[in-house]
């Protein structure tokens, strides 16, 4: 799948797929587990982020951390 076009999906869907809490998804993007693409908000002074993360990066995570 071409990475332009591929579904982005926000900390609180992550959390879903992956059956963890928010707080948890963004403990993994921020030790660097989990990439994420950061679109910045209206206002503030930058720390008013959005994290997105790509299908593709949630299917490599699950890959490398999978028990088997």
């Amino acid at each position: 799948m071409d990475t332009l076009n591929e579904k982005m999906l926000s900390v609180k869907e992550v959390g879903a797929v992956l059956g963890c809490s928010r707080d948890s998804v963004v403990r993994l993007i921020r030790r660097d587990k989990l990439r994420a693409v950061r679109f910045p908000q209206m206002g503030g002074r930058g720390k008013n982020v959005t994290r997105r993360v790509p299908e593709s990066e949630i299917r490599r995570f699950l890959k490398a951390n999978s028990i088997t």
